[in-house]
């Protein structure tokens, strides 16, 4: 009798490509597999599995984030009697804490360990091995993955690994981890005859219009992507997105890498900027990339008639509103396709966590961060942003390559006052001012309002003053409503708002703005500069996105997340039809405004 394997993951809405290629490696040793993958952290299908389909392994695949409730799930699987294995990132990361939940716990690059389970030769608790990383990618196993969730298999976008691996240390991620418990960097690279394969296997039984290559930094290798700009051209032909650095655009060798992802097919790139503020790019983030680099890279892309996705973060140490509005105002001058945003997570175990840490930003641990990356800031934030500390790092000296903040940290001092102390001499090098609760609070909401908003804010002429406007709105008068009002009057004289408005009500389907609804007449620009903006205004509508029971925080949460959905599919990646934003198609033919020095300064 063949052995049966269940596999647990979070339910996302895109694949979750570890985990199929686990079941291929799964079925290439003969197991029968079964997914489930958890919604808003109900285990209750694994059990009904489990005890339907009895299985001789369970293993769980878990994200910092979703751990507590994963473990507590992990120990039930075990008290019904059935062995349990965790592997991917908390596991890599916090394999200890894992152990006591598991009978066995994979550490870093995991096929071949996790073929040593399957196969009985694997020794009961941690294990970890150093070349784990050089493990061939096996064919995934689509079909079980698909046909358990046939929303999956009829997404017209699917996942590929081309490669694992990234040679950066930003302070957010633990890609330096990583390497250092191999030894250092190195690029596994798969095959292009392989991706090759993959791919032509996906096309024979599911629908594909497009493939989103999920690799840390695609084609760093330009040997291999020169081979498999050929190769996926004639063989495979369909377009694919893909990850990239903005270092890798630079000169004419970056030049010329675009123009190979061009000729492949490459119809979009996403790349992360996360910080307008160059001090928190260099010294917290460890991003060390001038404007120029930013704006000309993002350049060459679009001039390539690529897609842009930028990603940001908001509410980093030693941020304010007005570096988030400097990062608000480097997206409006670059224009990209979309400006993804999220808010800082702390996670233990990065360099981010220890500067948070060793700064008074942040006590707690890992158990108290969500999983996802839009919540509210969990941060104490500083007075004047990055002023006192860039101050104290130019006194010491020190360039951003030598990560100064590594070796600081805050002593506290009395009231919000702390001094910054090196840590190995004890020298004290200056003070930071804690802001005050209710400033901190103030600070964070602020945060909040400009994630919701930011995908539209970044398309809105000198975004960066409206943005000022709407965190400065107080609690007590923050809505919908307020929003319209402060952007029909920052948009009064800078667009031809009553031909935008007839035009959104004819793509609406209504014969004037007299018969928007309320919600929309309230704030129709918001869907001037979104594409298919009618279309999207009216799904919004249909959603109940604007009950007014909701409240702002709701309204906003919930319009963000479908607004981000809708520039996926209609702008980044094209896969459903719709007409250019209305604001889009009256700029061309509109002279830029000036603005004048009060209106233009946002405190960056």
């Amino acid at each position: 009798m063949r052995k049966r394997l269940i596999l647990v993951a979070r339910y996302y809405s895109i694949e979750p490509l570890g985990i199929l290629y686990l079941a291929g490696a799964a079925r290439d040793l003969g197991w029968d597999c079964k997914i489930v993958l958890v919604r808003e952290f109900d285990f209750e299908p694994v059990y009904d599995a489990i005890r339907s389909w009895q299985p001789d392994l369970v293993g769980f695949q878990i994200w910092t984030g979703y751990h507590i409730p994963a473990f507590a799930a992990c120990d039930r699987v075990r008290a019904m009697g059935v062995p349990v294995v965790i592997g991917g990132p908390h596991a890599t990361y916090f394999d200890k804490d894992c152990a006591t939940h598991a009978d066995w716990v994979v550490k870093g690059g995991g096929f071949g360990l996790f073929r040593k389970v399957l196969l009985g030769l694997l020794p009961a608790g941690m294990s970890f091995d150093i070349n784990g990383r050089e493990e061939a990618f096996p064919l995934p196993d689509r079909d079980t993955v698909y046909e358990a969730y046939p929303e999956l298999g009829a997404s017209p976008i699917k996942s590929i690994f081309g490669s694992v691996g990234c040679p950066f240390t930003c302070t957010y991620c633990y890609a330096p981890s990583f390497n250092e418990m191999h030894g250092g960097f190195k690029l596994t690279v798969r095959p292009v005859a392989d991706i090759v394969a993959e791919a032509k296997a996906i096309m024979k039984r599911w629908p594909l219009k497009m493939v989103y290559f999920q690799d840390d930094i695609f084609g760093y290798d330009r040997r291999w992507l020169e081979e498999f700009a050929q190769k996926w051209k004639d063989e495979v032909g369909v377009p694919f997105h893909c990850q990239i650095r903005l270092e890798l655009t630079r000169n004419d060798i970056g030049s010329k890498r675009l123009d190979l992802f061009a000729q492949a097919g490459c119809s979009g790139i996403t790349l992360a900027i996360e910080s307008g503020n160059a001090f928190l790019r260099d010294y917290v983030l460890f991003r060390h990339m001038p404007d120029e680099l930013i704006v000309e890279g993002c350049r060459k892309i679009l001039d390539r008639g690529m897609t842009l996705r930028t990603e940001q973060i908001l509410a980093v140490p030693f941020s304010d509103v007005f570096t988030d509005l400097a990062t608000l105002d480097l997206n409006n001058r670059i224009n990209p396709t979309m400006a993804w945003t999220s808010i800082l997570a702390p996670y233990a175990g990065t360099n981010m966590g220890k500067i948070a840490s060793n700064f008074g930003f942040y006590g707690g641990n890992n158990d108290d961060l969500s999983e996802t990356f839009f919540d509210r800031s969990i941060l104490r934030h500083v007075e004047g942003g990055p002023l006192d500390m860039a101050a104290i790092v130019q006194g010491m000296g020190a360039g951003a390559k030598e990560h100064p903040l590594l070796g600081l940290k805050a002593v506290a001092a009395g009231g919000q006052r702390a001094e910054i102390v090196a840590s190995e001499t004890g020298e004290t090098l200056g003070s930071i001012y804690y802001l005050d609760r209710e400033s901190n609070e103030k600070y964070c909401e602020q945060t909040v309002r400009l994630q919701r908003l930011f995908n539209w804010l970044s398309r809105v002429p000198d975004a960066a003053v409206l943005g000022r406007k709407l965190t400065e709105v107080p609690t007590s008068q923050w809505s919908w409503e307020e929003i319209g009002r402060l952007t029909t009057l920052h948009l009064k004289s800078r667009a031809p708002l009553d031909r935008w408005a007839e035009e959104l009500a004819l793509e609406m389907g209504l014969s004037s703005p007299a018969e928007f609804p309320a919600a929309i007449a309230a704030n129709p620009w918001y869907f001037c500069f979104l594409p298919a903006g009618g279309a999207f205004a009216k799904a919004v509508l249909e959603q109940g996105v604007f009950d007014p029971a909701s409240g702002a925080d709701r309204i906003l949460g919930r319009l963000g997340t479908m607004t981000r959905r809708h520039l996926f599919d209609v702008n980044l990646y094209k896969i459903v039809e719709g007409s250019e934003a209305i604001a889009g198609r009256s700029s061309r033919a509109l002279p830029v405004p000036s603005i004048s020095g009060a209106e233009a300064d946002t405190g960056t």
